[in-house]
């Protein structure tokens, strides 16, 4: 396996893997080592998913079949937050809405877009500077999962990456939906 292969896997192992992150590796990954690279991610319990079209890879743990032998989950799954949940189902409506308006064009949020749009949702007694720092928190918290990545041209301008599309999708919404109106119910964000 060449060293462009490797740091492929570097990368995805580091969470999602953007084409324009590293243009060579991720070439190599999808058209010259992908066999290699498939094979040793299965080796340590891991599978590989790619969308050429948007221009990322990310990993999952493996699915094993109740004959085979099943590794410990390298990849450990948690729940999101309330207020991540909301977030991201916010910033992948504005992808729809993008994706149906512009062509091959990134989809760019302010960070004064994202607050206006949480505070949609939340009820008009609050803390605004604590609830300013709350939405910050988020904001960072979902750029930690790779769904936003702020701009080094523009402050507080930020790009929603298109792998937001894989982890948001119809069957996600349907669970958060029945989620939102529990922790409405629980008054959470306030």
């Amino acid at each position: 396996m060449n060293n462009d292969a490797k740091t492929a896997i570097v990368l995805l192992l580091k969470g999602i893997f953007y084409k324009s992150d590293n243009e060579k590796a991720f070439f190599e990954m999808v058209h010259n080592s992908y066999a290699a690279i498939v094979e040793y991610l299965d080796t340590i319990g891991l599978e590989l998913l790619i969308d050429e079209n948007d221009g990322y890879a990310y990993l999952k743990n493996k699915i094993y079949e109740e004959d085979q032998q099943v590794l410990p989950k390298l990849l450990s799954t948690r729940e999101l937050s309330y207020k991540v949940s909301l977030l991201c189902v916010l910033l992948r409506k504005k992808m729809v809405d993008f994706d149906m308006q512009n062509d091959n064009a990134k989809a760019i949020i302010t960070k004064d877009d994202i607050i206006q749009e949480v505070l949609f949702f939340l009820d008009a007694k609050f803390n605004e500077v604590k609830i300013q720092k709350d939405i910050e928190s988020t904001i960072k918290k979902v750029e930690e999962l790779g769904f936003l990545k702020k701009l080094k041209t523009t402050q507080d301008v930020y790009e929603i990456k298109s792998s937001i599309k894989s982890f948001i999708n119809a069957s996600w919404l349907d669970d958060f939906d029945t989620k939102l109106q529990e922790y409405k119910e629980a008054n959470i964000w306030n």
